[in-house]
């Protein structure tokens, strides 16, 4: 060191001194203490050499200095702490030796007479010495030989140590060599294609970060085949993910709440490799979740276009150099164009950048990620060009990753952390054996001289090999006791996927309703509550049970929770598709995919007016219905089941042919409750169309459970979900068909729970600064707060779901939302609220049901005790007005806004007036209730006020006289006769006046009510339910083609089975199907109109002749069919030069597939393509 502590210079210092070398800086003294003599001059000194001025010297500067003592200069430098010891101790013994010198003279003196009288001894021992001097000659021969004889064993010995340690080090390097051997083997083929390894890899981190994973791989595999045809070579089994990361990185991304998918991995790659600033597209937030994890050390700051101190957060992070999370970016702001343009320059040393109006000092370490939790935003081509898109679009896979940890963790909570654990050390395992590697190679680099001196190489060769050996018996050992946790987790492997599907049959059902828009934690909250507080698996330890226990009640309680969201006329659809999904997790049951094929598009390939069944008495479209049947292998004898059949026509007349489908299929084997009902439901569709939906109604029971659908029809308890289920950020959005009125439910619930509401109408300036005030005001206090007829506002609606998203309320907080279901509504609003439609429900008991429940228990149980029985005749008079709404123009002449504002008002008109009359007492007999004052106000202003018709006014009066009379307090009174069209059958008014009375009356009502309770002919419904019918199996077949969209991605092993059968999936199978059919029914020429003077003046006529003159339509209908056949061909035939249209038409192509899979062509909408390009 060239400058150490004053101690041990000091002691150093003392040291020279003693051996005679005086030193008076560090340089003499190091030139002393790094001679080869110096430590033997130390252990050979003579303290009888130290002169008194030394000694002196010694004393005076050194031993009297209480600095010098061996505890402080050992504590500066061990190896000078004993050599203070030992100066110390020879000044001292040279102390010693002064006091006796005296002594020591006489004891010379005495010496020197000694050697006198010795002198005369020595003469005499000079023979005794020269024989000893043979004796000494001898003794040095023998002490040579045995010298020698020593030195030839330490030759020996370290021969022998040097083979040992050869065998050693051969030993440990042995199996590395293998290795060491398959690592430059495989470095030259890494140098090899490198080139291309690199290409793709960068074309990836490029482009492929907008896209899904299917949509990625399809990209990525399409680069490799460009390249293969260019000649530049890559690894064909290059795994992007390994390839662009490290284990211990993707550790520890898991490890900062990443999903452990590889989209998800790929991700992550992105926002670590970029160029452009990443632009996140981030639904589920899980994204935003990561980032803020993975960054947090760095201490990122999060923010939002929308945010007042947004310009201020990004001056800091360009300023200091910290990460910066941009949220809502479909807000964007363009001053942050020079930021993502890089628009920097140098300034006397300083990089800036302009900002605005300002330069701002840009730090190196500054980065930013943009972020958007709208999957539907388009960006502008300028920031497009800016950006790297990242899309976190939550995957059927990475869901179904999701729902099995979860629920390993709830039931297998051992068997989770032992995953969990295995995972991890497997992933530290490969990392360790990685870094012993490199360790390795580290210690034979760093051997000093020969290796095979060097015993410390050896050793460390031997500790690691030892280590990696023991880590690669605890990787065996990991992966058995993984085969053992994947036995496991393949038990829970089908709710999973069911977890997926439903999920993803949630996200599609837009495709149904624009209104149905749910977020993925909207699924995993539900999902979350039939694991962890779920009353119907107290007490259950068997896992099998409580597996079937979370499965079945998974299925009820998202019918329960989405249903609540969904138009009555949409609920049997979600229902079907749930039968679905249930079917496949299934092991007991087939599938049926052929069944619900059959059921969507069964009519594929077969010709109107050409069927190849033939029964009397049915009309084509049934015959048609039969011809499609008889495709399906289990009714290939239709025909002759049919022949020998001898009430069929009885049954195809009948009211009620869904309870007693005859058995028109054979099958080898007895169908289960299941396939019985499949089977009977695609009879029914073919011959009575009209009962499908009746019959859907029993598949649903039949697959999951008597009372499925009932559940989601029982009183909504409304305050419960609010209180239980809402979130204080979730807005609730109370969602009524025009006309219906849901405040009321509100103010009452508020009231019912004794919450303080704020009410703001919208759709003024005004109201939307009160609606901001109010929500800010009682987020902080905890009150409730309603807006009306939000609607009118949707663009304030967008800026109001940002504010929520950011907002921190009180847990008591709640903001309701009514408005009438608009398109308009913004679609991240309905996914970020809970969802309410409020309409009329169909159905004389649903009604009532509803009806029951909105009208509070003790309100219609005050005195008089004849309240509740005039409250039950409201009820059903008001089920009757709204259910003939269903039947316009028949039930009335037109659709009248009839709701639940109306049955309120009526509400408040009975009390008033019973109250009036009751004056307090206890019970009120029939003839003293004023039928005629409560008729009139219902007739003429509550009700009839909305009618605008004549004879829709005798009617509405038709029915108050008769249900609002004395004599409805009668036992044996009728509420409906002619039931079913029998003339002594009736529905009697229920006995007793409690509410509870009613209500089990009601409950106890059949599910099916035919016209004839509201006094109409039992055929009136036949035509509104082979509507219904026909527009169920659209709306089905619309949430098929996305099944069919994701076939190839994830249903790879079903299609690849598929395509087996003919080289085809399914998708291009439906596609050829619609195709030839359209074909042959095609023309092959139109024959030209003849003109008279009569006919010219027909506008029919002029019409049709412009349309065969130009043959716009004929092209629309017969081109496309023929060149998807062709491009099918191409298809198969594995060719690429298909081109099937000119660019001018390629849109309408495409668009035209879409039909053709729906089975229709909207000719009319794109003769006028034809039109516009001829």
């Amino acid at each position: 060191m060239s400058n150490p502590p004053l101690p041990v210079k000091m002691a150093l210092e003392a040291i020279c001194l003693l051996l005679g070398e005086p030193a008076p800086d560090w340089k003499s003294i190091r030139s002393v203490i790094i001679r080869e003599n110096f430590i033997p001059t130390i252990v050979n000194f003579s303290s009888e050499c130290l002169s008194d001025d030394i000694r002196t010297k010694m004393k005076n500067k050194y031993i009297n200095n209480p600095e010098f003592n061996f505890e402080k200069v050992n504590r500066a430098s061990v190896a000078c702490g004993p050599m203070v010891k030992w100066a110390i101790a020879q000044i001292n013994y040279a102390d010693m030796l002064k006091r006796v010198e005296p002594l020591r003279d006489e004891l010379q003196s005495l010496e020197t007479a000694a050697d006198e009288n010795k002198k005369k001894a020595e003469e005499m021992e000079s023979l005794i010495n020269h024989l000893e001097k043979s004796i000494a000659a001898y003794k040095e021969e023998y002490a040579n030989l045995v010298s020698q004889a020593q030195a030839i064993k330490a030759d020996l010995a370290s021969v022998q140590a040097k083979v040992d340690r050869s065998i050693a080090l051969l030993k440990s390097l042995s199996s590395e060599r293998k290795r060491w051997e398959a690592t430059s083997e495989t470095f030259k083929n890494q140098m090899a294609t490198i080139a291309g390894d690199v290409l793709l890899s960068s074309a990836f981190l490029a482009y492929a970060g907008y896209y899904d994973q299917q949509y990625r791989n399809n990209l990525f595999n399409y680069w490799c085949t460009h390249l293969q045809q260019a000649g530049i070579m890559f690894r064909a089994d290059l795994a992007r993910t390994e390839y662009l990361s490290s284990a211990d990185e993707r550790l520890r991304w898991q490890a900062n709440a990443l999903p452990s998918d590889d989209l998800c991995t790929e991700n992550a790659i992105m926002l670590k490799r970029f160029n452009r600033y990443p632009l996140i597209i981030d639904p589920s937030g899980q994204a935003t979740e990561f980032i803020l994890n993975e960054y947090k050390e760095k201490k990122i700051t999060k923010t939002s276009f929308l945010d007042d101190s947004f310009r201020k957060n990004l001056e800091s992070a360009l300023r200091f150099g910290n990460p910066l999370l941009v949220q809502d970016v479909e807000s964007y702001d363009p001053i942050l164009n020079p930021v993502l343009n890089r628009e920097v320059r140098k300034t006397g040393g300083r990089v800036l950048i302009t900002l605005g109006d300002q330069d701002i000092d840009l730090s190196p370490s500054f980065c930013i990620f943009l972020s958007t939790r709208d999957p539907t935003v388009e960006f502008p081509p300028d920031i497009c060009s800016r950006v790297t898109f990242v899309n976190f679009t939550v995957t059927r896979s990475s869901l179904q990753s999701q729902c099995l940890n979860q629920v390993l963790k709830a039931e297998r909570p051992d068997i989770d952390e032992k995953r969990s654990d295995l995972l991890k050390l497997q992933g530290e395992f490969h990392v360790r054996l990685r870094q012993l590697e490199k360790s390795l190679l580290q210690a034979l680099n760093d051997a000093k001289g020969r290796i095979l001196d060097d015993d410390s190489v050896i050793s460390t060769l031997e500790k690691l090999k030892n280590e990696a050996s023991e880590i690669m018996h605890k990787v065996e050992e990991t992966d058995k006791v993984m085969m053992e946790v994947e036995m496991v987790s393949q038990q829970y492997m089908p709710l999973s996927q069911a977890c997926s599907s439903i999920y993803f049959t949630l996200e599609g059902l837009h495709q149904v309703h624009f209104l149905y828009q749910y977020a993925l934690q909207f699924f995993l909250d539900m999902y979350n509550d039939v694991l962890t507080n779920n009353p119907h698996l107290t007490g259950q330890l068997d896992n099998n049970a409580r597996l079937s226990i979370i499965t079945s009640d998974l299925f009820q309680t998202v019918y329960n929770r989405v249903t609540r969201g969904v138009l009555h006329e949409d609920r049997l659809i979600f229902a079907l598709l749930l039968c679905k999904i249930y079917l496949k997790g299934l092991s007991s049951e087939p599938n049926f995919e052929h069944e619900f094929n059959h059921l969507l598009r069964g009519r594929e390939g077969i010709l109107p007016g050409q069927p190849t069944i033939h029964v009397p008495g049915l009309n084509p479209d049934q015959l048609e219905g039969a011809t499609a049947l008889s495709k399906l292998p289990a009714f290939k004898d239709l025909q002759r089941k049919l022949d020998g059949m001898e009430n069929f026509n009885t049954w195809i007349e009948s009211a009620n042919p869904e309870q007693d489908v005859p058995v028109l299929w054979s099958d080898e084997k007895p169908l289960t409750p299941i396939g019985t009902a499949m089977h009977e439901l695609l009879v029914t569709q073919a011959f009575r169309p009209d009962r499908v939906i009746a019959k859907a109604h029993q598949v649903v029971s039949a697959v999951l459970g008597q009372s499925f659908l009932a559940e989601a029809e029982v009183e909504l308890d409304l305050g419960s979900i609010v209180e239980n289920e809402v979130k204080s950020n979730t807005p609730v959005l109370m969602c009524s068909v025009p006309g219906y009125d849901a405040s009321g439910r509100v103010d009452d619930l508020a009231t019912e729970l004794g919450k303080s509401i704020t009410s703001i109408a919208m759709g003024s300036a005004e109201g939307f600064s009160q609606a901001e005030k109010a929500i800010n005001s009682a987020s902080k206090t905890g009150r409730w707060v309603m807006l009306k007829n939000v609607h009118l506002a949707p663009q304030w609606l967008v800026q109001l779901e940002k504010k929520l998203h950011t907002l921190k309320p009180h847990a008591a907080f709640r903001l309701f939302l009514t408005l009438e279901i608009h398109p308009k509504v913004p679609v991240n609003l309905l996914r970020a609220g809970r969802i309410f439609v409020f309409e009329p429900p169909p159905g004389i008991k649903a009604n009532l049901l509803r009806t029951f429940s909105a009208v509070p228990a003790q309100r219609m149980m005050k005195a008089p005790g004849e309240r509740a029985r005039l409250y039950f005749l409201l009820a059903w008079f008001h089920a009757v007005v709204q259910e003939r709404l269903r039947y316009a123009p028949l039930g009335w002449s037109k659709r009248y806004e009839f709701n639940e504002s109306d049955l309120r008002v009526a509400c408040d008109t009975l009390d008033t007036w019973i109250e009036t009359v009751a004056m307090g007492r206890t019970n009120l007999p029939p003839e003293k209730v004023p039928w005629d004052a409560i008729c009139t106000l219902l007739s003429q202003c509550i009700y009839g006020g909305k009618i605008d018709n004549e004879f829709d006014q005798r009617l509405l009066n038709s029915f108050l006289s008769k249900l609002f009379t004395a004599q409805s307090f009668e036992p044996d009174f009728p509420l409906v006769t002619g039931v079913d069209g029998i003339d002594d059958k009736i529905i009697k008014m229920p006995e007793g006046i409690r509410r509870d009375q009613f209500l089990h009356w009601v409950e106890n009502l059949s599910e099916r009510q035919s016209p004839s309770w509201l006094g109409l002919p039992n055929n009136a419904e036949k035509m509104l339910l082979l509507t219904g019918g026909t527009t169920l199996i659209a709306k089905l077949l619309k949430m098929q083609l996305l099944e069919d969209d994701d076939e190839v991605v994830y249903s790879a092993d079903e299609a690849e089975a598929k395509r087996k059968a003919d080289g085809r999936p399914a998708w291009m199978i439906t596609l050829h199907n619609s195709a030839a059919t359209w074909l042959r029914l095609v023309p092959q020429s139109l024959t030209s109109l003849k003109r008279t003077v009569e006919n010219i003046k027909d506008p029919m006529y002029r019409y049709f002749e412009r349309e065969i003159s130009k043959e716009y339509c004929y092209k629309a209908i017969s081109c496309f069919p023929e060149m998807l056949i062709l491009a099918e061909k191409e298809f198969l035939e594995g060719t690429s030069n298909f081109q099937p249209i000119s660019t001018d038409y390629k849109e309408t192509f495409w668009r035209l597939c879409h039909f053709l899979m729906m089975n229709s062509l909207p000719v009319e909408k794109y003769k006028a393509s034809f039109q516009a390009k001829s």
